[in-house]
């Protein structure tokens, strides 16, 4: 099992993306907080792998999120930035996300996550 330990919030691709023209054809850009996120789970993913190969297999990704404050936050959009944010360096693809285990709780001014993915 891989284990994946941040603190901070997570970038949230819902809302977070802005559309625009290049050469003539409409495109949608990761807002810059997406972007910055990802990285910084990619470098923490890499330091969890310590240098083996991407699962190939199907997987089970399970996501423990504490969030800092008691605005209502959807748990399920927390996934789009880090599903693609271990493609190819946890996982081949997030497409062998086959189960997901999630869950929330407020802690006031705390801002973390933990992430552990099992091939099945």
């Amino acid at each position: 099992m891989i284990e994946i330990r941040g603190a901070g919030k997570i970038a949230s691709k819902k809302n977070r993306t802005r559309l625009a023209t290049v050469g003539g054809k409409a495109r949608a850009f990761k807002h810059k907080d997406v972007v910055d996120f990802e990285k910084m789970l990619q470098q923490l993913a890499h330091i969890s792998m310590r240098g083996r190969e991407p699962i190939v297999g199907n997987v089970c990704m399970y996501l423990d999120v504490v969030f800092g404050d008691n605005r209502a936050r959807d748990l399920q959009n927390c996934f789009g930035s880090i599903c693609d944010a271990l493609n190819g360096i946890v996982y081949v693809d997030d497409s062998q996300i086959v189960k997901i285990v999630a869950s929330k709780v407020v802690i006031k001014n705390e801002w973390s996550f933990i992430i552990k993915v099992d091939e099945l």
